[in-house]
């Protein structure tokens, strides 16, 4: 008869339901270290009376963390993702759409509905609209999505915090990313731009179809992105020295940058005070001038002038016209690169200059042949 030794007794009787259920079947199964790690730490946890974060908890923590430059934009855009997950998991768990306090269905991490919510979000990328003939989403959302959430399960994972998250190891599946398109840079040629312009001036629907018009001209001089454009304030604009000059504080990644002016961009910029009621913003709303257009309020001022003229026309897009047109003027990719505000020139050249139509540079060396 074999006799199995009882374990030793700690004095202290832990009641089941008192038990810490911080260890994921996704623990249990890891390696040996990653599993004494996850056991230590829920051990001094459960000694310190620490208890797993909430869902709730747990977003607030990594929205205050993830991005390191404060981006309220950023912000946004991940809670916009973690909504759309979590509206998936309760749609899976067949409850309500109202969230309830203290839920935990963020930790420790579901592997399959994971894969089951980014195979729901392929399946729209695989969707054509058939009003618009363009997938009902794109490959840059898809992967923006899934990225979102594997920075916040890494974030959850980190050793400094892992005991309060119950999260130890990333319950993302691999290889989620789909390959991106290639993307071909699109731009107006000048034909284009000169009847968006006559759109804007000429609109039937726009109470401020003058201002618009100028809006569009100096988004297309400046070549800001919208936030960067909506965020300009007058005081940003420096006439004293040589040459008159534009700072653009809020560039991407807290990056700023100086644009050169001339006579006639001065001449816009002076028309467009005339237009609009007085503040501090280059762009106020028209109703409360102590605030500035959103992005999305210039999204529309631009929509709203090429529908005028049937150009489908959005802030991004002059921007790449910038591009195009300059370096075709200049042909000095760097000079371009510095009045966007990219890090490389390769970016510059690679996804916003368009294709010179009607030019190679075989008609540049055809004096030699």
């Amino acid at each position: 008869m074999t006799i199995t030794p009882s374990r030793p007794s700690t004095g202290i009787r832990v009641p089941s339901k008192q038990r810490p259920a911080f260890l994921s079947p996704q623990v249990i199964a890891s390696d040996r270290a990653t599993f004494v790690a996850a056991a230590m730490d829920a051990r001094e946890a459960w000694l310190e009376g620490v208890e797993l974060y909430n869902d709730y908890q747990l977003v607030e923590g990594f929205l205050e963390e993830c991005s390191a430059t404060g981006s309220a934009e950023t912000k946004k855009t991940y809670m916009r993702h973690r909504n759309r997950f979590r509206s998936f998991m309760r749609s899976r768990l067949e409850l309500g759409e109202r969230e309830q306090p203290g839920e935990h269905f963020l930790s420790p991490g579901d592997t399959p509905a994971i894969d089951a919510f980014a195979q729901s979000l392929r399946n729209l990328v695989n969707t054509t609209d058939p009003e618009t003939g363009k997938p009902l989403m794109a490959k840059s959302t898809y992967n923006c999505i899934v990225a979102s959430l594997s920075s916040f399960y890494k974030w959850c994972g980190d050793p400094a915090r892992r005991a309060m998250t119950g999260i130890y190891s990333s319950p993302m599946p691999t290889k989620l990313q789909m390959k991106k398109d290639q993307r071909k840079a699109k731009s107006l040629n000048i034909e284009q731009l000169v009847r968006v312009f006559d759109g804007a001036r000429t609109s039937k629907t726009s109470p401020t179809k003058h201002r618009d018009e100028v809006v569009l001209r100096l988004l297309l001089g400046f070549g800001c992105r919208a936030t960067e454009m909506v965020n300009i304030r007058w005081d940003d604009i420096h006439l004293d020295g040589e040459v008159p000059r534009l700072h653009i504080r809020k560039g991407k990644g807290s990056k700023e940058r100086w644009v050169a002016l001339d006579d006639i961009v001065l001449e816009r910029l002076s028309q467009l005070r005339e237009l609009q009621p007085s503040s501090e913003w280059l762009l106020p709303k028209m109703r409360d001038p102590s605030k500035h257009i959103t992005r999305q309020g210039l999204w529309k001022l631009t929509h709203r002038s090429g529908k005028e003229s049937g150009i489908h026309v959005y802030p991004h897009l002059m921007r790449h016209s910038h591009a195009t047109i300059s370096y075709r003027e200049t042909k000095d990719p760097k000079l371009v690169q510095a009045t966007l505000g990219h890090s490389d020139v390769s970016t510059t050249l690679g996804l916003y200059v368009d294709e010179n139509d009607g030019d190679s540079s075989t008609r540049h060396i055809s004096h030699l042949l």
